[in-house]
């Protein structure tokens, strides 16, 4: 590199012209061989120490960024652009807080800075407060002139994305692409939106006009050519969908094109993430898709496994959007783990991290702040050195599926959190249960399957009922019908599960069947078409409510009658807590682990008399539990009597334990 020194008869203004110059050809080392000496020469001249601590951030020397603008705030305390620049350095640093703290000071002294808005907001999103950065976006656009708002918009629309708003995201994102017609960005978020909203057409439309507007990120592409409806109308459009999937899988095999790491977090290049939900086994088709994704990334190798140590280091991996059911999942298991012969670090990204380390605490635990990028984050966990590392989902997302494949870990492994095979050849280990998988369950998965004797996955407490139990009123159903209540999210609800219903219904007049729609709600119309389709005047004693706050949930749960599992993909969480609250759960078990959490449940506990044996079965038990009180309350007792045996079971803390040492080889 060429360091350029000014003449020592140079002009201040001079040398800072030349350095700004240098930069505008972004030669930034040049630059700053100018910039740094002028601004220890010259401390009192603001654009010299500013622009010194500027370049410093862009080239991504954070802490030295830090450490000189801190300086220029002090000694120019009146100056908005030094606290600005500050805020946008410790942000660069990970130091959201204290980014925070110089925005909140920065905009009070100057509450018309749009920049600052805007900047804030990405902080704020940063942190996870999704809705203050919507606040903070929308303040920007206050002060922001039509031409420097799309970037804003787009933002905005992406925040409320991430709040689950689709439809809401939708305006500002048209917004930015009318100021900005080619917005590349703009029009995948856009494209996001559309597809959150069920509306696949254009959403196919915006993916492909992001590849036309960048042809290297030919994956948006191949994304739009795998887009696939939430809810299906029957078993043959599943099947139909399925062949058209295989054949996009081989219409693309022979296509040329690298995967970028840098962007795979938001790729799309996965699996789509509703095949969890079609009621099929995943096996030949996820390889399928991993064996056209493999020539297309870098050939990771694992990192050399760590020696020395008197404990084995185990990783815990989650992303934003999915840490809610994590914590509750391991809430119970940490503290239980034998930190003698375990350490434990748990890897959050960064605008997940707040909520999941309030919950988990601090005891025992190592904390990993992950950066969003996929790259950069399997990069960080690399350097923690870990022996092995879980993946708590991989599928749901581009991120938690790309993650592995990067080897972050000598060993990995995932489990029942997202319950299908990932197909992903540098996945090691899935790991279930005996109580759940047949004898022949190893060949529906790519990765060397483990499986624990006699426990369910975690540790946990029952649910505690609510103090005030809501009333049928308060949910607006009637007092005289027997309720049947499925509280499974709609992409569950397969075809199959239709014909159970309208069994029910047929034989049972005071029936009525309640379900519980998606945050989202672009599942939640198609469903109730597809049930208006096939059951006719039947549908009219079908109940779809919104989405309901735990306490709420739980005050629903109480009131029903019988709850109902729907084919394929049985409840988890949701039966812990039914069964916890000792009321009947109708289960209908398959093959594939998915399909058989509820009837590894009642195997637990010792107990098969609500376990179907077909379809007519699983009718029969319903209606009879339903219109029997005094059988019902011989079901409630017996659950009461047994459901102990699903809580407080050190048996998942030591059986865990041993499935480590298998995984490591110690065992």
């Amino acid at each position: 590199m060429t360091v350029l020194l000014p003449p020592m008869t140079e002009h201040p203004e001079q040398t800072l012209k030349r350095a700004l110059a240098l930069i505008g050809d972004g030669r930034l080392e040049d630059a700053l061989a100018l910039l740094a000496p002028l601004a220890a020469r010259h401390p009192g001249v603001p654009a010299a120490v500013i622009n010194h601590g500027e370049l410093l951030r862009r080239l991504g020397r954070f802490d030295e960024a830090v450490a000189v603008l801190e300086k220029a705030v002090a000694r120019l305390p009146d100056l908005p652009v030094a606290r600005f620049n500050l805020a946008l350095a410790l942000r660069g640093a990970g130091r959201l807080e204290d980014a925070l703290a110089v925005y909140r000071e920065a905009l009070r002294r100057q509450p018309d800075h749009g920049d600052g808005w805007y900047n804030q907001g990405n902080t704020l999103l940063d942190s996870g407060r999704d809705e203050e950065a919507v606040a903070s976006y929308r303040r920007a656009l206050q002060h922001l002139p039509p031409a420097r708002q799309p970037r804003t918009l787009n933002n905005l629309g992406s925040a409320l994305i991430l709040l689950r708003r689709p439809t809401e995201a939708a305006a500002p994102l048209r917004d930015a692409l009318a100021l900005a017609p080619d917005y590349a960005d703009a029009h995948l978020n856009l494209a996001v939106a559309n597809e959150r909203q069920g509306q696949m057409a254009s959403a196919a439309a915006g993916y492909r006009r992001v590849s036309a507007l960048r042809p290297d990120h030919w994956w948006h592409e191949l994304h739009a050519d795998l887009l696939c409806p939430d809810v299906f109308d029957d078993n043959a459009a599943i099947d139909a969908w399925q062949d058209g999937y295989a054949a996009t899988l081989a219409r693309w095999r022979d296509r040329p094109g690298q995967l970028d790491p840098a962007h795979l977090h938001h790729s799309g290049a996965e699996p789509p993430p509703t095949l969890m939900y079609q009621g099929r086994a995943d096996l030949a088709v996820k390889s399928a898709h991993a064996d056209l994704l493999a020539p297309r990334l870098p050939d990771y190798q694992p990192p050399a496994a760590r020696t020395g140590g008197d404990r084995r280091r185990i990783g815990m991996v989650v992303n934003h959007g999915h840490e809610g059911i994590f914590i509750r999942s391991v809430l119970g298991l940490l503290p239980r783990l034998d930190r003698q012969r375990f350490e434990i670090v748990v890897a959050v990204t960064r605008p997940a991290l707040d909520r999941t380390r309030a919950a988990l605490g601090e005891d025992g635990i190592t904390w990993l702040a992950l950066d969003p990028r996929v790259d950069q984050a399997a990069a960080q966990l690399r350097a923690a050195r870990l022996d092995l590392l879980y993946h708590w989902e991989v599928g749901s997302d581009s991120f938690n599926y790309f993650l592995p494949w990067l080897r972050p870990a000598p060993l990995q492994y995932t489990s029942w959190a997202w319950p299908l095979t990932t197909g992903i050849p540098a996945m090691d280990f899935f790991l279930s249960s005996d109580l759940v998988e047949p004898a022949d369950a190893a060949h529906r998965y790519r990765e060397n399957l483990i499986t624990m004797p006699g426990n369910m996955f975690t540790w946990t407490t029952p649910p505690e009922p609510p103090s005030r139990p809501p009333t049928r009123g308060d949910f607006g159903l009637p007092e005289r019908a027997n309720l049947y209540l499925c509280a499974q999210n709609p992409r569950k609800i397969h075809p199959d599960f239709d014909p159970l219903v309208a069994a029910i219904l047929e034989r049972d007049p005071l029936g009525r069947v309640l379900l519980i729609g998606s945050q989202e709600g672009a599942e939640t119309a198609p469903l109730r078409r597809r049930l208006q389709r096939r059951l006719g005047p039947l549908a009219e004693r079908i109940t779809l409510l919104p989405r309901q706050s735990r306490q709420r949930y739980l005050g629903l749960l109480g009131l029903a009658d019988v709850v109902l599992d729907p084919p394929h993909y049985s409840g988890a969480n949701t039966s812990y807590d039914a069964l916890g609250l000792a009321l009947p759960l109708i289960t209908l078990p398959s093959p594939l682990l998915r399909g058989h959490f509820t009837a590894g449940l009642y195997g637990r506990m010792g107990l098969n008399g609500l376990i179907a044996r077909d379809p007519d079965h699983y009718v029969d038990l319903a209606v009879a539990l339903a219109t029997d009180p005094a059988l019902r309350a011989h079901w409630r007792d017996t659950l009461r009597q047994h459901n102990g045996a699903l809580f407080h079971d050190e048996r998942a803390v030591r059986e865990l334990e041993d499935a480590w040492e298998r995984m490591l080889g110690d065992g």
